[in-house]
Formats: C-alpha cells, structure tokens, sequence
C-alpha cells in the first residue's frame, strides 16, 4: 500500500501529531487536501470572490502550518480549524477596514506635497537634490511612502507604526532601514537630465 494512501485512514489528529513530532510536510499535504475544501468555501462565503478565497486559503494554511502546535487536543481538528479559519477571515476583514481608513488619512500625493513645500532654501538643500529626493520617493511603494510619511512627516512612534501595519516593532525597523537604503541607492543613481 502506497504511503499516501495510508495517511488517508489516519484521523486528523493522529496527522497532526506525527507532523509536529516528525516536521513532515508531506503529511501535512494530507491535511491539506481533506480540508482545504471546507477552508476556501468558508474564505468563499466571507469575501464573496474566487481569487480573495483562494488567496487567503492558502494563507490560513500557511499558518495553520506554523501554528499547528498550538492545537491543543481538546476538540477534532476540524472544529479547531475552522474556529482558525473564521478568526482569520474576520481579522482579515478588520485590517481591509483599517487599511481603507488608513489610506484615506495618508496619501502618497501628500509625500511629495511634503517634500515639495519643504522650506529647501533654509535647509541648505539646492533644487536638484529636492528633485532627485522627490523622485526617488516617488520609486517606493505605496506602503512604503505611506510607512515614510508617517514616520518623518507625522512623527509616528515605531510602537504605533507596528499597531497600524500589524507588524513587530524590530519588523517595522528593519522595513524602515531597508528604505532609507532603497531611497539613497535610487537618490544616487538618479540622472538628474532624465527628470
């Protein structure tokens, strides 16, 4: 008997106790097929479209799969899934909300309203650094120019920083190194004639 075909009369939780002893992945594969059915039909009825589903299907058991030894034993499996699946969804839901409310209150146009009004006389910046910084913002994502803005412009703390972009405070650090690097590469690559 092939061994796929064997983890198909193991119980659930048998699976999920061999993939936490053993780190297989292969096993958790099974866990995958008999229950991704149940997962995307209930992403499904949340969102209302097959791509979002199918999306945050995968990412539930991405973290099922980092989460699995959370799984306490005291309930089948499938209950405790699905109690995962349906917090996921709603938290899900939460941040799309969130996200909206942020993006009505920092937008990347404002950025370089920012940099452009900026008193650069006064600061000793001449007028072709201002357009090499202006566009080199203008390089970065969107989350990126909205993590920047609301930084250096707005004076955000790193602790809130990570409240908003649902990060931990060394993530939003390191997001913040990573594009002061990306802004001086770009600011020191620019050609000023193709501006």
């Amino acid at each position: 008997m092939n061994l796929k075909k064997q983890h198909l009369k193991i119980s659930d939780e048998a699976l999920v106790r061999a993939i936490i002893e053993k780190e297989d992945t292969q096993l958790f594969e099974t866990l995958y097929d008999r229950h991704y059915g149940s997962v995307y039909r209930h992403c499904l009825r949340f969102f209302k479209n097959k791509q979002d589903a199918e999306d945050l299907s995968q990412e539930i058991f991405f973290k099922v799969f980092l989460k699995l030894s959370a799984f306490s034993f005291k309930s089948k499996f499938s209950t405790w899934l699905y109690s995962f699946t349906r917090n996921y969804c709603i938290n899900h839901t939460r941040q799309l909300k969130y996200r909206k409310l942020e993006n009505r209150y920092v937008d990347p146009e404002e950025l370089s309203a920012y940099y452009l009004n900026y008193n650069y006389d006064s600061s000793g910046v001449d007028q072709q650094q201002h357009l090499r910084l202006n566009y080199a913002v203008s390089l970065l994502s969107k989350q990126e120019q909205q993590l920047v803005l609301m930084k250096y412009c707005r004076q955000i703390t790193i602790k809130e920083l990570a409240r908003i972009f649902e990060l931990g405070e060394s993530a939003v650090k390191m997001k913040l190194k990573r594009i002061k690097v990306k802004l001086m590469k770009s600011y020191n690559e620019l050609n000023l004639e193709r501006l």
